[in-house]
């Protein structure tokens, strides 16, 4: 298991917001994070330049970057929504545009899974609604060579209970969709907004698993804090990962913990951010991790 951490780490910060992942992806690798999980919800600000013709020069860049720097790109994290079924076509469009070329950047930059959210359909079938949607996802994901990492989900912002928020129905959706380039992806903050068991849920994921999204909180709202911050219980989840094998990194999304920190600060929060992640992963590989 490596250490890892999301883009997003220090995106966002009090001098400025959203700032792309290539102004201060060296920064991350001079403080030791080498394993990046590259945050394409970066379409998601509509001045994106991913959403442009300069796209593929931006690719370019990441790719200069991990050459320079010896970077390994683990996963990557596409754009979505909340109650994705209700969406205007024009929207719709949009994040479906934003999705393909999530896959095609994955691909060109030889990244394994990019994490997708299942969406909730509150007036048919969730799962057979999911099938349909996400069908052309996986033909394209496997036509270039990458995969899709399905991630649990919580509550949507009215408060409603999200399809692929209980373990089981993200091994049912896997499952029926039967492509072995189609995996899961464990948020332990979604989990525990849930009031969830996480080693239970671990456990269901099973030989599915191959990633994670590391984040900690109290349990009443996705705060995405550094482990140890809220109420997840890590050792007992490092202990589950090493029953089930898991054999994917630790990576990181505690965005939030770090968003209103000062520039001159960056430094000592990342240096200890990756203490606390080495310590969780030398626990996990004493518990016969691999």
């Amino acid at each position: 298991m490596r250490v890892a951490t999301s883009t997003n780490i220090i995106s966002s910060h009090r001098e400025r917001k959203r700032v792309p992942m290539i102004e201060f992806i060296s920064f991350l690798s001079q403080h030791k994070f080498n394993v990046l999980d590259l945050n394409f919800c970066e379409m998601m600000n509509p001045t994106s330049v991913l959403l442009t013709d300069k796209w593929v020069e931006y690719v370019e860049t990441l790719k200069n970057l991990r050459q320079k720097y010896q970077l390994i790109y683990n996963q990557a994290h596409a754009p979505y929504t909340h109650d994705l079924f209700a969406l205007n076509d024009e929207d719709f469009a949009n994040l479906d545009f934003q999705i393909k070329r999530s896959i095609e950047m994955a691909a060109l930059l030889n990244i394994p899974y990019i994490v997708l959210h299942a969406a909730t359909d509150y007036e048919k079938d969730s799962l057979e609604s999911n099938i349909k949607w996400l069908t052309p996802y996986v033909e394209l994901a496997t036509k270039m060579g990458t995969g899709l990492a399905l991630e649990n989900l919580a509550y949507d912002k009215k408060g409603r209970k999200e399809y692929c928020a209980d373990m089981e129905e993200i091994v049912e959706l896997i499952e029926k969709i039967n492509a072995p380039n189609v995996v899961a992806c464990y948020d332990f903050g979604h989990a525990n907004l849930m009031g969830s068991n996480h080693r239970e849920n671990i456990l269901t994921l099973g030989k599915h698993l191959k990633c994670l999204h590391v984040a900690d909180n109290k349990g009443l709202k996705d705060e995405h804090l550094m482990p140890f911050h809220g109420t997840v219980p890590w050792e007992e989840c490092m202990k589950a990962l090493s029953d089930i094998d898991y054999e994917g990194d630790f990576t990181y999304e505690i965005m939030f913990f770090s968003e209103n920190l000062p520039k001159e600060v960056h430094p000592s929060f990342l240096e200890h951010a990756y203490d606390v992640a080495s310590f969780l992963v030398a626990l996990f590989n004493s518990l016969g991790g691999r």
